[in-house]
């Protein structure tokens, strides 16, 4: 009798460990896998970002008023 309840007993604790066991797989692979889209989204956004900031500093630059233009002919094609 005690060596099937010694059976049970090991029975129940190697399935025990089987279970913990496979909760830490899929922990460990949730994590890979969250960091892993976390790190391509941080990117996208990141390239977004400069593409934006790029968009804002070149429309600034291409916008000029009629005096910009009179400044820059006198100060450079002066006799």
């Amino acid at each position: 009798m005690s060596d099937l309840l010694r059976s049970v007993m090991m029975g129940l604790g190697c399935l025990s460990l089987l279970w913990i066991s496979s909760c830490a797989i899929m922990g460990a692979t949730t994590v890979a896998v969250v960091g892993g889209a976390s790190k391509k989204a941080g990117n996208f956004y990141e390239k977004e970002e400069l593409k934006w900031h790029n968009d804002r500093d070149n429309n600034a630059a291409a916008y000029h008023e009629h005096s910009d233009y009179e400044a820059d002919y006198y100060e450079n094609y002066e006799d």
